[in-house]
């Protein structure tokens, strides 16, 4: 790197040279840990929705809670800044946020955020290369951009797991609004539907297209 090479321009060729498309190799990676730890990462993923039911169920019959109509699946930018992946999930009553019977969990997406992890802290040797213009808060500003790319895995892996979620016995035990709604995004933020259930219109419109 030229040693008169500005903060912007430092900036410019560290992202293209060590940052720029290196989350696509991390796939594989993803993709090779996802099919050898299948069996323990969906059970996992199954049995902390099933505790967050669980704990809704035992609220419920405290009187604490009403029918949940949304769980809500959080991506946390604070967890990510001390390299964890864990995202807190939610139950929450007719209420949304303002319910003040608090019911989550933490689940862990290590298998997805790993690949990211090690790239941030490669980044962090790197980064002498480029006379100080480069510091840990510019790899950490980096290390939110790309995690985004990591939550939207996280988030197909969600909703390719809603099948096995709805028959799990906390979520069927737990009472439940009928149009109850999962949702996943980044804590009381925006956020996309995992599952929304069909109403009568939808159903009306299935049977008729079957």
């Amino acid at each position: 790197m030229s040693k008169r090479m500005d903060k912007q321009a430092a900036m410019h060729d560290f992202w293209q040279n060590y940052v720029r498309d290196r989350w696509q190799h991390d796939l594989i990676e993803i993709d090779q840990r996802y099919r050898e730890k299948k069996e323990s990462i969906e059970s996992g993923f199954c049995e902390t929705f099933n505790a967050l039911c669980t704990q809704a169920a035992i609220q419920q019959e405290q009187g604490k809670k009403g029918e949940i109509c949304t769980i809500y699946f959080s991506f946390l930018r604070t967890s990510i800044m001390e390299n964890s992946a864990a995202y807190r999930l939610d139950a929450y009553d007719e209420n949304w946020f303002l319910d003040r019977t608090e019911c989550s969990v933490v689940w862990e997406a290590d298998f997805i955020f790993a690949p990211l992890f090690r790239r941030m802290a490669e980044l962090e040797t790197v980064k002498f290369c480029y006379a100080r213009k480069i510091t840990s808060m510019d790899i950490e500003r980096i290390k939110l951009i790309e995690a985004i790319k990591y939550h939207l895995l996280t988030v197909e892996f969600m909703r390719s797991m809603v099948p096995m979620l709805l028959e799990c016995q906390g979520f069927c035990q737990m009472a439940k609004s009928p149009k109850i709604c999962l949702l996943a995004g980044e804590y009381r933020d925006q956020s996309e539907v995992l599952y929304a259930h069909p109403g009568p219109a939808d159903k009306q419109t299935n049977g008729a297209g079957a």
